[in-house]
């Protein structure tokens, strides 16, 4: 590093009224000019409007320090300021940013301040039919922080608050190391991801809090708007968080046309979230990716569906899936109301999955269909269901194994469970020291 570059020196004032884009812009480059080194953010609350990180650039945002998101689109880059990026219309997203990291390389984020993204100024109304999500806005910022095709990245001890859509996206970069976040997104907030983790490869996650609006932490694969597309997601640890996601996914690994492979969870206790683990390898008509080769070991789940394994949500059975295989789960318990999930497509793509030393325990069943015919029908005939009268439903899939596994659940009046497995179309199942014991 070669010095200090004081964003107060260079104009900008932490009133949390003026606009100073151009001022902390202006102590970036000038550092960059200069080789590179620290800018630095002194206490204060810093509006502005879409900034770019260069090369051998750190932000060092003291405590005390905001760097507060603009509410205002012309703050913004263009939607189209460069080949890679993306805006999802449908989603009533554009393509801004409020941090920027375009294939630039030694880049470090850090110093015990906030980023916040301002998500109230675009969405704070809450639908009247549907409470627990605010209504959508007519224009809001994409990713709040959005690094493509970086090397060297560091992400540390910062709080990243109230982001409008995603939070963190890293997207096709390599030797990416975050460290102690603090994120929060209120659970209203439509796709209000933690981090998202696409296309990159030699990542660590550690000592992270995750509260957020949709999923916590994923595992994408979708090379499409990448200069470089033979880009795989790959080396990815994450270890020692806690997440909570009432509305979606704890952990997510699947999405996108790519493959994820090699990875692993461990030391992660996931509190009053809506699903723990979802392994998914399609997610409606989008691109379909090969997952193989993940591990999570050492995770506490308190959820409603503790685990989802499956080859697509709410899209045809009978379509050709990619391979799902080689997944484990070693010393995971948990809780949860809806059955668990190992589900593949008709062509059976999901192999050798493995629980060893888990705990499984399940209460309510008030959605268990009480009739038989709506239970075939459930476990039968739909790609994904809510919930049967068995703990865990397995279809459509091979070499399964459970050793030293108990599933344990109580005797409710709405809605009993009655069995710990649902099997159909499953070869090679192997149950060895699993229990299965009403409470």
């Amino acid at each position: 590093m070669n010095g200090v570059h004081n964003v107060q020196d260079f104009g900008a004032v932490g009133d949390g009224v003026l606009k100073n884009t151009q001022m902390i812009q202006g102590a970036i480059d000038q550092c960059a000019q200069s080789g590179g080194g620290i800018v630095f953010f002194p206490p204060g609350v810093y509006v502005s409007g879409t900034i770019y990180l260069r090369d051998n650039i750190c932000l060092d945002i003291a405590p005390g320090a905001v760097l507060m998101a603009s509410p205002d689109r012309e703050d913004y880059n263009a939607d189209d300021f460069c080949p890679q990026n993306r805006a999802c219309l449908e989603e009533h997203v554009s393509g801004a940013h409020l941090l920027v990291a375009l294939e630039v390389k030694n880049v470090t984020i850090r110093g015990g301040g906030r980023i916040d993204g301002r998500r109230e100024a675009f969405m704070n109304k809450t639908w009247a039919e549907f409470p627990i999500v605010f209504e959508l806005p007519e224009w809001r910022p994409a990713q709040m922080l959005f690094f493509c095709e970086c090397a060297n990245v560091t992400i540390e001890d910062v709080e990243l608050y109230n982001a409008p859509y995603w939070t963190c996206f890293l997207h096709g970069c390599d030797d990416v190391a975050i460290h102690g976040l603090r994120i929060w997104n209120d659970q209203r907030t439509h796709n209000g991801d933690g981090i998202d983790i696409d296309c990159c490869r030699r990542v660590t996650v550690s000592d992270c809090n995750i509260d957020s609006g949709d999923d916590c932490i994923t595992l994408r694969a979708n090379c499409e708007p990448l200069k470089d597309q033979s880009r795989v997601c790959e080396h990815v640890v994450v270890t020692n968080c806690a997440l909570r996601t009432t509305r979606c996914n704890a952990i997510r690994v699947g999405v996108g046309g790519g493959a994820i492979r090699d990875c692993l969870f461990n030391n992660i206790v996931v509190r009053n979230s809506r699903t723990g683990v979802c392994v998914i390898g399609q997610y409606l008509d989008q691109a379909q990716a090969e997952i193989r080769n993940i591990m999570f070991d050492n995770i506490i789940l308190d959820t409603q569906r503790m685990l989802v394994i499956s080859s697509n949500i709410c899209g045809p059975q009978d379509e050709p899936s990619r391979m799902i295989s080689d997944i484990s789960f070693n010393h995971v318990s948990g809780r949860g109301c809806h059955t668990s999930l190992i589900q593949g497509n008709t062509d059976s793509h999901i192999q050798d999955i493995a629980f060893l030393n888990a705990r499984f325990e399940y209460y309510g069943g008030a959605d268990i269909p009480a009739d038989d015919a709506e239970r075939k029908k459930a476990t039968g005939e739909t790609s994904f269901v809510k919930t049967t009268a068995a703990a865990v439903l397995i279809k459509n899939a091979r070499d399964i194994e459970f050793k030293n596994v108990k599933v344990t659940w109580g005797k409710d009046v709405d809605g009993p469970w009655e069995k710990a497995l649902d099997i159909f179309n499953v070869k090679n199942l192997v149950l060895d020291q699993f229990v299965e014991r009403h409470a």
